[in-house]
């Protein structure tokens, strides 16, 4: 019935807006295309301009780029089973473009990414650094407005680090499908193709060096605690949580921890957090991306379930600035309710120092 009522859709928003389709090389009007050339610490990054160009996203796995109905192939963004795929697997071409389509008067910068835009990390590592690379090259004013993946305050924040206002801001949440007198997007920049895993330890030096640089000249409140523990207990993700969170935070209160809710953080005290820290100890999460603000040395203690023990960014980030990573592989288990559970033990314990 939901395939069924799809493909209604799909037939009622082509009758209004037209097929989209991959068109053949040949056919394809280049002069709707243009490239801009930009290099950032010695690397050349290209950013695309769309006349009257349209884009339709699923806010989830899917980011389409169009120009007279045409998929501008390469430059759109499809994951599939945490992998990017070829264009020909994009949403619109399955499904259409089911949304109202509105018009924007003036030129769209576009800073989406499928649903991983909406993590904190994803955007910091994979989104932000596309303004950190056009601001270098001063050209931020000619955007009007800037496609986000959604509005929530460390968006805004970081933004406006930028000299970009909150009323610039489109929310893809609520706008899926636009048109804009011209569209302009910078190619992923790390991202290429294939599994996000194996891909995360490519994340350009200078990238990580540079929004750590600029951030860091806007730290919030100071909170001096050498060791802080990332308590992730109020997190919507079940995934990982710790089953006996609150014996631990007491144990490591006893030895002088900070215990630190991210989400009641400002991202400003954040980075004043992580940078006074001698030594971070969590679960691993989008928050550890924070840890790109902590001073050399800095002991990172990243607690993983064993299944997960091959990811790589924090390991990444850690390596990039210096610090003293270290993993913590635990089990999961099955709780009374059926949940999966982590339970740190007092072995794992005795490894913190």
């Amino acid at each position: 019935m939901k395939i069924l009522y799809k493909k209604v859709l799909k037939i009622l928003f082509e009758i209004f807006y037209g097929k989209i389709q991959i068109p053949i090389k040949s056919k394809l009007n280049y002069k709707d295309l243009k490239i801009i050339d930009l290099k950032f610490y010695n690397k050349n990054y290209k950013l695309y301009e769309i006349n009257q160009g349209k884009i339709f996203t699923d806010c989830n796995t899917n980011v389409a780029y169009i120009t007279k109905n045409n998929l501008i192939t390469h430059f759109s963004y499809q994951q599939n089973g945490h992998k990017l795929s070829s264009t020909k697997y994009n949403s619109v071409l399955r499904f259409g473009t089911p949304k109202i389509r509105t018009n924007i008067n003036g030129n769209v910068l576009s800073l989406i990414q499928g649903a991983s835009g909406k993590n904190y990390y994803h955007w910091l590592f994979d989104l932000l650094p596309k303004i950190e690379i056009i601001n270098n090259q001063k050209k931020i004013n000619q955007f009007d407005h800037f496609l986000v993946p959604t509005i929530n305050q460390y968006i805004i924040d970081t933004l406006k680090v930028y000299g970009i206002r909150k009323n610039q801001l489109i929310d893809s949440q609520k706008y899926k499908h636009i048109k804009a007198d011209k569209i302009f997007f910078l190619e992923n920049i790390y991202l290429k193709s294939g599994k996000f895993q194996k891909q995360f330890k490519n994340i350009p030096k200078n990238i990580t060096k540079s929004i750590r640089k600029k951030l860091l000249r806007h730290k919030g409140k100071k909170i001096k605690f050498n060791k802080v523990f990332i308590d992730r207990s109020d997190s919507k993700f079940t995934h990982y949580q710790l089953y006996n969170n609150n014996e631990i935070i007491k144990k490591l209160k006893k030895n002088k921890f900070g215990i630190f809710k991210l989400s009641t953080l400002n991202i400003f005290d954040q980075i004043s957090l992580f940078n006074s820290a001698k030594l971070v100890l969590g679960l691993h999460g989008a928050g550890f991306a924070n840890v790109v603000f902590c001073k050399k040395n800095t002991k990172i203690y990243e607690i993983l379930k064993k299944s997960d023990k091959k990811r790589s960014l924090t390991k990444t980030i850690c390596n990039q600035t210096g610090l003293k990573y270290k993993k913590i592989l635990i089990n999961r288990f099955s709780d009374y309710n059926g949940n999966k559970q982590l339970i740190f033990d007092d072995n794992l314990y005795k490894i913190i120092r």
